[in-house]
């Protein structure tokens, strides 16, 4: 598809296109984190972006197409900080534990700089749809295959790492999740105890 170079207002159609989609996200999070997915008609979507139905489909097939994209966004989001945080670790020449609490402490960070990605991103996606759902089993797949780098690059420096299988890191991630939701329902819960779970979990849990 060739790019439209039109200019309307100092932006081109793509510009404008991009700004619309992030109006249109940033409403859905305010929405769906604070009333959930299902209170959510479009036009309250509309209106809290400031932007006409019209322009809604323009962008989006239906109100699940939506939230499918905010999850991505979400949950690319989380997926980089991960990446960025193992790598400073390994260039600091961190041992194997130092690396696996500085992923999951970034993954913890992205949920815990607002409390809306985290019904979004682990409550209010799950069931939706059939469609959804499968996309949802993809992410997962992502995860895995993040994680298995994660090891991967770890070897790759020398630490002394042992491997799981597919199964394993899909136990994991369940696991993760149930902890961010329960943390998210109980607020006695602290960040160090979410951590050392999430730790845990992994060593002396599924890594040995």
């Amino acid at each position: 598809m060739v790019a439209d170079s039109r200019i309307y207002g100092g932006e081109s159609v793509d510009e404008r296109r991009r700004s619309r989609r992030v109006r249109f996200r940033d409403a859905a999070l305010e929405l769906f984190g604070a009333n959930g997915y299902a209170a959510t008609p479009v036009p309250a979507i509309c209106k809290a972006a400031g932007l006409s139905t019209r322009q809604f489909y323009q962008d989006f097939s239906d109100r699940e197409h939506l939230l499918r994209d905010l999850y991505d966004s979400i949950q690319d989001r989380s997926m980089t900080a991960v990446a960025n945080a193992v790598a400073i670790a390994l260039r600091a020449d961190a041992n194997l534990e130092a690396v696996l609490r500085a992923a999951v402490e970034a993954f913890v960070s992205v949920y815990e700089e607002d409390a809306r990605m985290t019904r979004v991103a682990f409550i209010e996606v799950v069931g939706v749809s059939p469609a959804l759902e499968a996309h949802r089993h993809e992410r997962r797949q992502q995860w895995t295959e993040q994680l298995r780098g994660v090891l991967l690059d770890a070897e790759a420096h020398g630490l002394p790492v042992s491997h799981t299988g597919r199964l394993g890191w899909v136990a994991y991630l369940g696991a993760v999740n149930a902890a961010i939701v329960e943390r998210a329902n109980d607020p006695s819960i602290t960040r160090v105890e979410l951590l050392d779970t999430m730790q845990t979990l992994l060593r002396p849990g599924i890594l040995g």
